[in-house]
């Protein structure tokens, strides 16, 4: 597969460790820049459970252990790397505790990052400014929704939001590439526009996306935790710019 010239290379990382590891949860944060997010998104996210920053340089020494950094490596993008924006086959519950895949994605290209499997029915509490609501939700499954912006200088702007898709599939109308009108079977969804983030990557850095603990909000809890063999665990997620077009200035 040869990459387009728009396109840019991100690794997405799953790893589960114990529910309330204080280094994780507290300690590591000194080294993570959370001012990239826009304060309002900031607070909203907070609000709801949610804790999200980059990463440049080494990782603190709580997030390697959690990415088991002695036998982990990140995973560069090959030629026949399978060109799927939507990344929805991965067994959060399951061993191990590291899951990891490689995106290719095209600017202004939409894919999807599975936070949780589906659940058969979540009462949730959401924040949504002062005010928190609660809903249950029917075969339901955490999802961030990607879109990246390659910029001139050989970063990426990189928006993550978080969605919850939920329902039976139905066939719904939906564009396609070059505009083409598709029908397929998808889920009602949520979006949580007032949480929707944007963070600048360059080569290398990280976003990283964990829960926070004893929130009123249960959403972050819908996205960061995971019923697994070992029993209830944390999850974060991280997105890993892994490679930009040699050269490229995307004008």
């Amino acid at each position: 597969m040869t990459a387009s010239p728009d396109s840019v290379a991100l690794e997405i990382v799953w790893a589960r460790y114990p529910l309330g590891d204080a280094a994780l949860n507290d300690a590591a944060w000194r080294q993570i820049d959370e001012t990239q997010i826009a304060p309002t998104t900031y607070r909203e996210l907070v609000r709801n459970g949610f804790r999200a920053g980059v990463i440049s340089g080494t990782p603190p020494d709580a997030i390697a252990r959690a990415l088991e950094l002695d036998t982990y490596r990140p995973r560069e993008p090959v030629d026949d790397e399978p060109d799927d924006p939507m990344v929805q086959t991965i067994d959060l519950t399951a061993e191990p505790t590291v899951q990891q895949r490689v995106l290719q994605l095209r600017r202004g290209k939409r894919a999807e990052i599975q936070a949780s499997e589906v659940r058969e029915s979540v009462p949730l509490l959401i924040g949504r400014g002062r005010e928190l609501g609660g809903r249950t939700y029917q075969n339901v499954q955490a999802i961030y929704g990607l879109v990246v912006d390659p910029q001139p200088d050989q970063t990426v702007a990189v928006e993550l939001t978080p969605e919850l898709h939920f329902g039976q599939p139905r066939l719904r109308w939906t564009g396609g590439e070059e505009g083409i009108l598709r029908q397929l079977p998808l889920r009602e969804r949520e979006v949580f526009e007032s949480m929707r983030l944007r963070v600048r990557l360059a080569p290398g850095e990280m976003l990283v996306l964990m829960g926070l603990e004893d929130s009123p909000s249960r959403l972050g809890e819908l996205f960061h935790t995971a019923e697994s063999q070992s029993g209830r665990q944390q999850k974060l997620v991280l997105v890993r710019l892994a490679q930009v077009p040699a050269g490229g200035t995307w004008e």
